[in-house]
């Protein structure tokens, strides 16, 4: 089969063609131009932005715009003066959040979430097509909040520029809902200052969607169901075309209603993981290797501090099908509670826990006193989340005497559950596993 030069160079640059030597070895087909290196992409990369785990972001949803509704009229070689046959324009896409269990953080949602909008009504009664909504996936315990204009950015995010943009554009797209009524119509060629509009009645149900968008309610949702959907942003209604304005005084409506553009919200999105189980401890405790002894996680595990940089959820299996999660919390600092190491990005995550587990250090110098300095930056944090049910793990409990002594003398001056283990070579992982469902069952 002969193949033809610009064939064979246009295979070799898509990568279609391989050469083999006499030995076997591929020979990499080459190109003069530098368009063969260019299509080399990382979709991976690409797809989450460079971004690893996001659990606190803000963004903006836009609605589709309606179409516009068309004016035109029935012509024909016996009819000179036919009837207004302009089609409606089409309802613009809203935008949705989804909760799915299989995402486990916010860095795939985009900062500006806009659905399509609706197409324009044509002649002959043609109604345009809606617009397509637009779904996008979160992970179970995502709040959504959504920010009004007059609110002041908090020193939390450093996105100000960004936030003032988008407050411009919201008060921007305000101005022009309350323009005056003439802007709602689409004229005929050359009749904009003949069409009487002072008498024409606006559909009740554009006056009532016009309303929703100078008065809007502010969102509040909590996202806490596989399957659960929100509604953030309404696509806008489609126009009317002119047959829907004949009256017995107007026959020959030359004016079509416009479309009106979707809703436009600012939005904050937190992620609150949820489980049963939070696991507590200062850097560098064995919290992962814990985490990793008693379920199917695998966190990274290493001999330094904040090793643990995201929460890591696992699954605890037991022989009679129950099953709890546990949350793998990166180590808390003092003064954590004022945002110092990790803070607020993740003492959040603990705040939906039932359960919470308290992993220490036996083999430190006072591990008692890291016990006090958790409670303390939880109480800081949020009032009395300390005294939800909890136990402790003493950890490295086989590293030496001085293990032994600390736990002796611990577990007679406090009232807490405490239960010895060693989480690297997993020593008493089933009676810790039992004692947390215990706690979780009541």
């Amino acid at each position: 089969m002969q193949l033809s030069r610009l064939t064979v160079q246009s295979a070799i640059r898509t990568g279609c063609i391989r050469f083999y030597s006499q030995t076997g070895d591929t020979i990499p087909a080459t190109d003069s131009s530098a368009a063969a290196t260019a299509d080399v992409r990382h979709p991976a990369k690409s797809k989450l932005g460079g971004r690893n785990f996001v659990d606190y972001m803000r963004c903006t949803a836009i609605g589709g715009a309606g179409g516009n509704g068309c004016v035109s009229f029935f012509r024909d070689t016996m009819v000179a003066n036919g009837p207004p046959n302009g089609g409606n324009g089409g309802n613009g896409g809203s935008v949705w959040l989804e909760v799915d269990d299989n995402e486990t953080s916010l860095s795939c949602v985009k900062r500006q979430l806009k659905a399509r909008s609706g197409g324009n009504g044509q002649g002959k009664s043609m109604h345009g097509a809606g617009g397509k909504d637009l779904t996008v996936k979160v992970p179970k315990g995502t709040i959504v909040r959504e920010i009004m204009p007059e609110q002041s950015p908090t020193s939390e995010i450093p996105e100000k520029g960004f936030l003032n943009t988008l407050v411009n554009e919201i008060e921007r797209d305000q101005r022009e809902y309350r323009q005056s009524k003439e802007s709602w119509f689409v004229h005929y060629p050359q009749w904009e200052d003949r069409n009487e509009l002072s008498k024409v009645r606006l559909p009740p149900e554009f006056k009532a969607f016009k309303w929703e968008l100078d008065h809007p309610q502010q969102l509040h949702i909590d996202l806490t169901e596989q399957g659960q959907r929100a509604l953030v942003a309404r696509g806008g209604l489609g126009g009317l075309g002119n047959p829907h304005f004949i009256s017995p005084t107007e026959r020959q409506p030359h004016y079509a209603l416009r479309g009106l553009p979707g809703q436009r919200r600012i939005i904050e999105l937190e992620l609150k993981t949820i489980a049963d189980v939070g696991l507590v401890g200062m850097p560098n405790a064995g919290k992962s290797t814990f985490l990793s002894a008693v379920s199917n996680a695998h966190p990274k595990i290493a001999p330094y501090p904040f090793t643990t940089l995201n929460p890591y959820i696992g699954t605890v299996d037991f022989r009679d099908t129950f099953q709890l999660t546990i949350a793998d919390i990166p180590g808390l600092v003092p003064g954590a509670h004022k945002n110092i190491g990790l803070g607020h990005s993740f003492l959040r995550h603990i705040e939906r826990s039932r359960v919470l587990v308290y992993i220490v250090d036996v083999s430190g110098e006072a591990p008692w006193n890291d016990l006090l300095a958790l409670q303390q930056e939880l109480d800081l944090y949020h009032k009395g989340l300390s005294s939800r049910p909890s136990l402790v793990i003493a950890n490295k409990a086989d590293t030496g005497e001085v293990a032994r002594k600390n736990f002796e003398q611990w577990q007679q001056q406090t009232s807490i559950p405490l239960i010895p283990i060693s989480a690297k070579f997993r020593k008493n992982i089933l009676k810790a596993t039992h004692a947390i469902r215990q706690l979780v069952d009541q």
